[in-house]
């Protein structure tokens, strides 16, 4: 049998992350929202009213805010809009040490746009398949019996319609958020009597600012929301989901074949499959966790093409 995996630490240094590429891009379309809103107020509202193009502008400032976030989600590199980081495609076998569902109601309800992974399960894989644990990694899971883990992970096809269905929801609100911040602004500038001049001017005008923009992203953020609740119904709807069915299915002690996506995680630096594209349960081990090396290899040959080989 192979040398196991040290467990934790691999390697001195950070792990090398990918460039926020999303960030700078949200940063980006939230500026050029607000640009453009105050080029739309002042060609609306003209710039010499106090209910004007900065009003305008400020409405359009608060919706852009919303729409960058859900641009940072939506564009992230999860399969969705972007494809993941691609490794390299890989399969191997073992016991399922422990499954776990990723889902989050405080999260899919009010902000379906940030839903993650479906959930994952660590493997307990066989000594042939250590390299897949180990290499290139800087960190190494293990259960409470010093065994080497690896995380496979599977995508949410709901999430993904969640996400597209946010991106289109706030950006419909975004345009109705800076309009109706505008006019609920101007309502409340009428009803307290901003003057163009005065001792209270300026306390008036930032009163009305502040209104058109709370009103503008909060008519974005329900759109985001409302949006990401009908794509996740008709993602819900509409796509067979094998991969997260058989994952539903899992239990500890499962034997399984996988095959997916092999990466390194760009935060904490241990390798996995990123998704699990692929999962054949082939037995159920007889005894409850935690699992051994010895247990994986001790279960029937995998149906794996071709097995790599082992690490001197």
């Amino acid at each position: 049998m192979s040398t196991p995996p040290v467990c934790g630490a691999q390697q001195p240094g950070s792990v090398p992350g990918p460039f926020n590429w999303q960030g700078i891009a949200a940063l980006g379309a939230g500026a050029s929202l607000i640009g453009g809103g105050y080029a739309l107020g002042n060609a609306l509202f003209g710039a010499s009213t106090l209910l004007g193009a900065y009003v305008f502008t400020a409405g359009a400032a608060g919706a852009a805010a919303i729409f960058a976030l859900v641009f940072y989600y939506a564009f992230k590199a999860d399969g969705c809009i972007i494809s993941p980081t691609k490794g390299e495609t890989i399969c191997l076998s073992g016991i399922v040490q422990d499954s776990t569902d990723e889902s989050s109601t405080a999260v899919d309800v009010p902000a379906p746009y940030a839903m993650g992974p479906a959930g994952l399960f660590n493997l307990v894989v066989k000594s042939i398949y250590f390299r897949y644990v180990s290499m290139n990694s800087y960190w190494v899971y293990c259960n409470s019996l010093g065994t080497p883990l690896l995380p496979c992970v599977i995508k949410s096809k709901t999430a993904c319609g969640a996400k597209i269905g946010s991106l289109v929801g706030v950006t419909v609100g975004a345009i109705a958020g800076a309009f109706a911040g505008y006019f609920a602004a101007a309502a409340l500038g009428a009803a307290i009597g901003c003057a163009a001049s005065g001792p209270f001017y300026l306390l008036c005008l930032l009163i009305v600012l502040i209104v058109a923009a709370i009103v503008a992203a909060a008519v974005a953020i329900a759109g985001a929301i409302i949006g990401g609740w009908i794509g996740e119904g008709v993602a819900a709807a509409a796509n067979s989901d094998p991969v997260g069915d058989a994952w539903k299915g899992l239990s500890p002690g499962a034997i399984v074949t996988v095959q997916g996506n092999w990466i390194t995680d760009p935060d904490i630096g241990n390798n996995e499959l990123f998704y699990t594209t692929s999962i054949n349960r082939t037995g159920q081990y007889p005894t409850p966790p935690d699992f051994t090396t010895a247990d994986a290899d001790s279960t029937a040959a995998d149906d794996c093409p071709i097995a790599p080989q082992p690490i001197q």
